[in-house]
């Protein structure tokens, strides 16, 4: 079974490199592809084997701890009452402000992220919410964490994107919807973790409930700089079989219009699994953020 190709002139990281990016997002740019690729077949699957295991074990450490400084401030929330005599409506405002800037930018990265080189993308994302969660368990003011709490939603909305570009680079279409699965169950680690260290940590203090996720997931940062790779080209290894990108041209952007207006758009099973899902995620919030608070 083939699982992967030599790589060809317009590939993603070629594309997306040739374009260049503004010198103040350098950072992001897609790692550039190595200058010696590996062609012996079977080094290429001894390799290919231990960068997507390496590459899945750690999108799922890396997105679970994306929660540990997303879903803290529930359990925090009955002594936050008490100790700075907030209301439930301004925790409820926080948690509303902060769901709908994680969506909006969840969906805007999605479209960055896909250019960017997913490791530089998720790190910056994963401990920028870290600091976000510094400076809100050092803060008292309503205005200030309301604030600090919306900013922390945008940068949660960094966290699927790269994890999304990595799966669809290292793996075939074939394995990817297993490999996805296997990938989604961070969301459920990362949420049951988080309220088992917190019940205990608000005991001592909530402040803790933010500080201790952040150190954990400012050393996280450092784990996933260290293990996660951008392509497989940028590690010396061919492209696999099925994911090679095309510079697009006008007639495929409106033929890519075109089948996203009759196939999506206009397709009412899409629209049914869509507002399914929005039901399954009220439902699922509300457990997340209101049960521990309860």
């Amino acid at each position: 079974m083939e699982t992967s190709k030599p790589a060809e002139a317009g590939t993603p990281n070629e594309v997306h490199a040739a374009k260049g990016f503004p010198v103040g997002l350098r950072f992001f740019e897609p790692a550039p592809p190595e200058a010696a690729m590996l062609s012996d077949p079977a080094a290429i699957v001894n390799a290919y084997r231990a960068w997507r295991w390496r590459v899945l074990v750690s999108s799922i450490i890396g997105y679970a701890v994306f929660y540990f400084v997303r879903k803290n401030l529930s359990t925090a929330m009955p002594i936050m009452e008490k100790d700075l005599r907030i209301s439930k409506t301004d925790l409820g405002v926080f948690l509303s402000l902060h769901g709908v800037l994680y969506g909006v930018s969840k969906f805007a990265n999605g479209f960055f992220a896909d250019r960017c080189n997913a490791r530089a993308f998720m790190v910056i994302g994963l401990a920028a919410s870290a600091l976000m969660n510094v400076v809100f368990g050092l803060s008292s003011g309503v205005v200030t964490l309301g604030v600090v709490w919306m900013l922390n939603g945008w940068f949660q909305g960094m966290g699927f994107p790269p994890c999304a570009r990595l799966l669809t680079h290292w793996f075939p279409p074939k394995q990817l919807a297993t490999k996805m699965s296997i990938w989604n169950t961070s969301h459920s680690i990362g949420a049951g973790l988080i309220v088992v260290l917190c019940g205990y940590l608000v005991k001592v203090n909530w402040r803790i409930c933010f500080l201790a996720p952040a150190a954990i997931a400012l050393v996280c940062a450092l784990f996933l700089w260290w293990t996660l790779p951008d392509t497989p080209p940028s590690v010396g290894l061919p492209e696999v079989e099925g994911t090679r990108g095309e510079i697009p041209n006008q007639q495929s952007r409106d033929q890519f219009i075109r089948f996203l207006r009759e196939n999506v758009f206009n397709n009412k099973y899409i629209w049914l699994v869509a507002v399914a899902n929005l039901f399954v995620y009220v439902l699922r919030y509300t457990v997340f953020d209101w049960g521990p608070a309860s």
